[in-house]
């Protein structure tokens, strides 16, 4: 606190000089008694409490502050010792210290805590100083004081929101690693380390709002206390570290049976606002041994072992091992993904949509595939989520619609153009300003009629009714673009929303469609959507059709759009582009004959 340090000095300095003055003039005045009080005048106007004693330690004057601070009158501290406000925290090495130091070098400074009059202990930042008379005998101490105890207090709740997650309690990151950083790996001791990530975290937010989002963090946080022995820490947004101690003579398996006792636990529903929710959660874990440098290392192993683990879905969990590849890592795959914008790595392919009673296609979805040139061909459902997570979503998004609408102006030009391409858009490309503004533009760059064109949007979009959401939805509308509800039933949301948007397709789950013709269960959802989706007029596509016994049971139910490997896998632009020709000559002969 050097402000303050400076501040106490010309207080000190002020004082003194009136204290020196006042003793020249000592012979001036009658008693002792008009001398101190014209020097209480004087320290009455000062902000800090004053004190002042003879050479055996006893009160001669102190001044307003002073009373205010501890309590005390002045008369009854006047010839009292200060010991009169000790607090009893110091002990008896403290003070002679300071005894030492004040009678060497003539003043002292620091922290002490004192005692007030009502018991209450506070602390003060005290500055004494030694005065000798012209003999060079100690003829008084003067000391300073300023009560520090809400500005020590300001400094603790400042640590702790520095320290403390405000929404869940929880440690940070940084007062985590700091924690076990102090307990490091030994022969004897060791950590798991484990990050739980909440699957797909944003519907909630986007299905239900931020503060059904913060519910279900803070219902978290409180579930991990109670069933993860250890310590327990919020990373980011919706990702939790858990640090498990081990004792090296337990069981090597010892810290997974933990591991699974807490998945069960988290598989059980959460009471949010009323309603119970399930949810997934992905989980990487990783051993902080004496072999790993630090707790810092250890943490980002855990880190690539959790973007591991959500690549290959939900619910999974991985444990660090040195055979991670090297796309993985999300910090080069990160830096991959912005080089291969540039150097243009990324491509699309093409999946058919055929009419399930003709089976000619009717059109076709675009699906986005990266083939790195030394790290291989990347799953986008290991890149899509991190171009989501750091700003490059609109950018992919974008890219992908313009090579889409330029592809299906190449093959309207050539008169093998489907009916119409659809395009999957993110919540977050949605959500982007001036998104209807830049499809519109795209559509008039490559000379397309808008009713050519379909986007496919996730359930979080729609339910989503907040006012821009909703007048986007009907610019794209009243523009002749079709809407699509992609992979219906896996999202959080109900049915209502669908007969107040401007809804034209809704594309059912490969979940449901997995277990036809025999699974029951499957039967009824998917004979009740077709129905449903009949008395809105909606058309529905079945995904993930591998079947001919599946096609031909969406067949007989009036389904209108089949998609699966059945009719197609997804192909480049070369190889459908040979399709569509194949298909106008296929039809043509058909028509002739």
């Amino acid at each position: 606190m050097p402000e303050l340090l400076v501040a106490s000095f010309l207080l000190l300095s002020i004082v003194l000089g009136l204290v020196a003055s006042l003793l020249l003039q000592r012979t001036r005045y009658q008693t002792q008694k008009n001398t101190l009080k014209l020097m209480k005048e004087v320290f009455d106007h000062t902000h800090d409490g004053v004190t002042i004693t003879d050479p055996n330690g006893k009160i001669i004057a102190v001044n307003r502050t002073f009373t205010q601070v501890t309590g005390y009158s002045e008369a009854e501290v006047l010839g009292q010792n200060p010991r009169i406000l000790s607090s009893g925290y110091h002990d008896a090495a403290f003070y002679e210290a300071y005894w030492q130091s004040l009678l060497r070098d003539g003043v002292w400074q620091g922290e002490i805590w004192n005692r007030r009059k009502d018991g209450e202990v506070y602390l003060e930042w005290l500055t004494c100083k030694v005065l000798k008379d012209t003999h060079g005998r100690i003829s008084h101490y003067v000391a300073i004081f300023t009560d520090i105890t809400e500005h020590r207090r300001q400094e603790a709740r400042l640590e702790k929101a520095t320290d403390y997650d405000r929404l869940t309690g929880l440690p940070n990151t940084g007062l985590f690693l700091r924690s076990l950083a102090k307990q490091p790996p030994s022969s004897q001791n060791y950590w798991c380390l484990v990050l739980i990530d909440i699957d797909n975290f944003r519907l909630v937010n986007a299905s239900y709002g931020f503060s059904v989002g913060d519910q279900l963090l803070a219902n978290m946080a409180k579930r991990l206390r109670d069933i993860c022995p250890g310590v327990i820490a919020r990373h980011s947004a919706d990702v939790f570290i858990w640090g498990i101690p081990l004792e090296a003579t337990e069981e090597d398996t010892g810290y997974l049976q933990q591991i699974h006792d807490a998945r069960q636990s988290l598989a059980r529903p959460f009471s949010i606002k009323g309603r119970l929710m399930e949810f997934n959660f992905s989980m990487g874990a990783t051993l902080w041994t004496e072999e790993t440098l630090s707790v810092s290392r250890a943490l980002q192993e855990a880190e690539l072992a959790l973007h591991a683990a959500k690549s290959r879905g939900a619910g999974q969990l991985r444990f660090y091992s040195e055979d991670l590849k090297e796309a993985e890592n999300p910090l080069i795959l990160l830096q991959a993904l912005r080089d291969a914008l540039a150097a243009q790595q990324l491509s699309l392919h093409y999946q058919p949509l055929v009419c399930a009673a003709s089976g000619k296609i009717h059109a076709f979805e675009v699906l986005m595939r990266w083939q790195h040139p030394t790290l291989g061909a990347i799953s986008p459902a290991q890149f899509i989520p991190l171009a989501e997570r750091h700003g490059l979503m609109e950018q992919l998004g974008q890219w992908t619609l313009d090579q889409s609408l330029q592809q299906y102006a190449a093959w309207e030009k050539e008169g093998i153009a489907p009916a119409r391409i659809a395009v999957n858009v993110s919540p977050l490309e949605f959500a982007a300003e001036g998104f209807v503004e830049q499809v519109s533009a795209k559509l008039k760059r490559h000379q397309l009629s808008p009713h050519c064109l379909e986007l496919e949007l996730t359930e979080g979009v729609f339910v989503q009714r907040d006012e821009s959401t909703l007048e986007r939805l009907d610019q794209l509308a009243k523009m002749g673009i079709r809407l699509a509800i992609d992979d219906f039933g896996t999202g959080y949301s109900s049915l209502a929303y669908l007969k107040h948007l401007p809804v034209n397709q809704l594309k059912l789950d490969r979940s449901f469609i997995q277990g036809l013709p025999h699974h029951k269960a499957d039967q009824a959802i998917v004979e009740s959507t077709l129905a449903l989706c009949k008395g809105l007029k909606m058309q529905v596509v079945a995904e993930g059709v591998e079947k001919s016994e599946q096609a031909d049971y969406l067949r007989e139910q009036g389904c209108d759009l089949l998609q699966g490997f059945y009719f197609g896998r997804p192909q480049n632009a070369v190889e459908t582009t040979q399709l569509l020709r194949q298909h106008r000559v296929s039809t043509t002969q058909a028509r002739s004959a």
